[in-house]
């Protein structure tokens, strides 16, 4: 609610507009009325809202996890479908705080310890994340002083969710938000790295679903370099939820440098080099199509939008990034890279 109303207010003072997406999990019996009440609150600041419905199937497990999933997907469709290109999420800084704190229990590499990125491409929209650095109190703090009610989700109290555990308790110190930002700030070098990387020596062909990667220039870059990209390569051809394990990307480059046979099947995908190129195609099976939607592990892959929605749907998005950057009169090369996080006053004052 409250990153509804303050985007308003920032598109409006520029003669622009917002549309807000509320997804009803059907999960409890009261969602329907809540859902129809934030719309109502919204009605009547001007701002439309459109209620998704996810009906399921529930799983009997990873009920949280398959929820967020559906979650996004309900909102990327109603973006694509309403032509808008940035989708804000309101994550903020105790959001970022327990995501991290979750990861590092798990052992998380320096990506995953980076916390949620402030900016994220998906093939079908930017996902843009204005609050991470916000404590929770100022957003309710802003909420109070606009006079506006808001809804507390229950779920996000339920010891059932591995979040709702972790508030509970309180358990280890919280990471701290400017060591967070200072991870994503590095994984967005990397991953910017990776993009010319991939847009040196990648060719994509989107109607078989196939990337063409060029071996001397996998040789000639760092070892980092090299493996990331065909960890999104691989995970981008075989759509798989997750990229292959490090160490089975580290023996196909091995095998590479090593210049032999690579043919091999990894992570839902064929991979064989012939010659100088390494071809990377959908590994179909008796009885599965091929996919045609990107998973979660496509996200970061600097070339999943080219593979997946071709090079139409691309310029569309260049013309939309472009028209909105210029209605906004702010160039698309200032905006922040991922990762970051921008500081504000400290204090649990409403946001002036």
């Amino acid at each position: 609610m409250a990153l509804a109303l303050l985007a308003d207010r920032w598109a409006r003072a520029r003669g622009g507009s917002v549309r807000a997406f509320h997804v009803d999990h059907g999960l409890r019996p009261e969602s329907a009325g809540e859902a129809a009440r934030v719309a109502g609150w919204l009605a009547a600041r001007g701002i439309p809202c459109r209620i998704l419905l996810w009906r399921g199937p529930y799983p009997s497990s990873r009920l949280q996890e398959t929820a967020r999933a559906a979650r996004w997907a309900l909102l990327e469709a109603a973006c694509a479908e309403a032509g808008i290109l940035h989708l804000l999420a309101a994550h903020h800084a105790e959001d970022q705080r327990e995501t991290v704190a979750m990861r590092a229990a798990r052992r998380s590499g320096p990506d995953g310890l980076a916390g949620m990125a402030a900016i994220r491409e998906t093939a079908r929209v930017r996902i843009l994340r204005p609050l991470l650095d916000v404590p929770k109190a100022r957003l309710r703090a802003t909420l109070e002083a606009m006079g506006q009610p808001w809804i507390e989700d229950p779920s996000n109290m339920d010891p059932r969710f591995e979040r709702a555990r972790l508030r509970g308790t309180g358990a280890g110190p919280a990471p701290s938000l400017v060591a967070i930002a200072r991870a994503g700030a590095e994984r967005s070098r990397h991953e910017a790295a990776l993009a010319r990387l991939a847009a040196r020596i990648v060719r994509p062909d989107p109607t078989q679903g196939r990337l063409e990667l060029d071996v001397r220039g996998l040789e000639e870059a760092p070892e980092e370099l090299a493996l990331g990209l065909l960890r999104r390569a691989v995970a981008t051809v075989g759509r798989g939820r997750w990229p292959p394990a490090p160490v089975a990307v580290e023996r196909l480059l091995a095998a590479l440098l090593a210049g032999a046979a690579t043919r091999r099947s990894l992570g839902g995908a064929l991979v064989n080099r012939r010659g100088g190129l390494l071809w990377l195609e959908p590994e179909r099976r008796p009885g599965r199509a091929l996919a045609r939607d990107p998973g979660p592990a496509l996200v970061g892959a600097p070339f999943a939008a080219m593979l997946l929605e071709g090079p139409d749907r691309l310029c569309k998005i260049g013309e939309a990034v472009s028209g909105q950057a210029r209605s906004a009169r702010v160039p698309v090369e200032r905006v922040a890279p991922a990762g970051r996080c921008r500081r504000r006053p400290t204090g649990e004052g409403p946001i002036p």
